[in-house]
């Protein structure tokens, strides 16, 4: 789950406050569905919330009003999902949240129904029947490992850094049932950043190290699944430049579009994993219809390099990334590397309206070809 801002300044319509009382624009919450190897599978959860202009600046009276009253009530849906779909299917479904996320009645709401979760935390809780808190208590704790992660800069490189992993079984004063707490810690600095370091609650089991690590890997999947799709939504989609001028049609076209988001999110998803592991596992015949198929298959033979086949093979999701790609204005992979959400976006309208095309000279040559009596 995570949420991110539609911004509008330039509307005539109200839409609400976002951080200051001149602004407007409403809060987009989503929640993505992925399978156990992290690939995006659909958008069971999607709020649009408006704050209420007249509540701006009343922030410290927010403890007086009820829980359900509050946004912090945004996280609660998603753990009502999970419970009906683990009913319907028997498969256990684990929320992956950050900082925000860090709130006690969230928390209870899961532990209470038996929810799993995973939970970036920001607050130093009291631990219980004691008057330590918990960031000096995990300091005192020894390590339970090192280990080398992958760490990004600001810039979006990659550098291999050792960490120390530290977690421990915590029974917390605001919560109803114990949790499991681990703490990273970079030990090796990037130049020009600070040292990273988390702390994630979660209610998985973490007994070992390497749970400790499997946990902190899952956490960090937020990056190429709500990051990312909320990048495809804003520098994909477009949906801030949308010219609408009523909040119900605003939203009914961001839901449309965020359906075509979750299906180029995991095909770029694939695609990168095809393109790292050199493998081919999923082939998009299940993405596309058959008049897609058929007209990805005609744009490839005039699009597609020589080159984009020595990376792809045909019907792969990497074969098509590179098609909407090309489509798009890309220069190829070898040259400028994978795609962005733009030239994505740009050459997957290009490549509809080839779609529509199509259709549409098909259903003409329905028509004249129609016989009767």
């Amino acid at each position: 789950q995570d949420s991110t801002v539609g911004n509008y300044p330039t509307r005539q319509m109200d839409l609400g406050y976002l951080q200051t009382g001149s602004d407007n624009g409403v809060l987009i919450h989503n929640g993505i569905l992925t399978d156990n190897h992290y690939v995006p599978l659909g958008l069971p959860i999607q709020e649009f919330i408006q704050r209420d202009r007249d509540d701006y600046g009343k922030r410290h009276q927010r403890h007086l009003r009820p829980f359900e009253e509050k946004e912090s009530a945004k996280w609660i849906e998603a753990i009502d999902f999970a419970r009906k779909y683990g009913r319907k299917t028997g498969i256990s479904v684990v929320q992956v949240a950050d900082k925000e996320a860090d709130v006690a009645e969230v928390f209870n709401y899961a532990l209470t129904h038996r929810q799993l979760f995973i939970i970036n935390g920001r607050h130093d809780r009291k631990l219980k029947n004691s008057t330590q808190t918990l960031k000096p208590y995990l300091q005192s704790l020894t390590p339970g490992g090192i280990v080398e992660r992958s760490l990004l800069d600001a810039k979006g490189k990659a550098h291999l850094c050792e960490c120390q992993i530290t977690f421990a079984k915590v029974d917390l004063q605001d919560l109803i049932k114990p949790i499991y707490v681990l703490t990273l810690q970079q030990l090796q600095p990037i130049k020009g950043q600070d040292l990273a370091h988390w702390m994630i609650l979660t209610n998985v089991p973490v007994k070992t190290l390497a749970e400790a690590v499997a946990i902190i890997d899952t956490y960090t999947r937020r990056w190429t699944t709500c990051e990312d799709f909320h990048k495809c939504l804003k520098t994909g989609c477009s949906i801030q430049q949308r010219q609408l001028q009523s909040p119900q049609a605003l939203f009914n076209t961001i839901s449309l579009l965020s359906l075509i988001a979750i299906g180029l999110l995991r095909t770029r998803y694939l695609a990168l994993k095809e393109h790292a592991q050199k493998t081919t596992n999923h082939l998009i015949n299940e993405l596309l219809s058959q008049e897609e198929l058929m007209m990805a298959d005609i744009a490839a033979d005039k699009y597609l390099m020589p080159i984009d086949l020595t990376f792809a093979q045909k019907h792969t999701n990497l074969w098509f990334m590179l098609l909407l790609a090309r489509m798009g204005g890309h220069q190829g992979i070898k040259q400028a590397g994978m795609p962005g959400w733009q030239t994505i976006w740009k050459g997957w309208i290009y490549f509809q309206a080839l779609v529509d095309g199509l259709n549409m000279s098909k259903n003409l040559f329905l028509q004249k070809n129609r016989t009767y009596g």
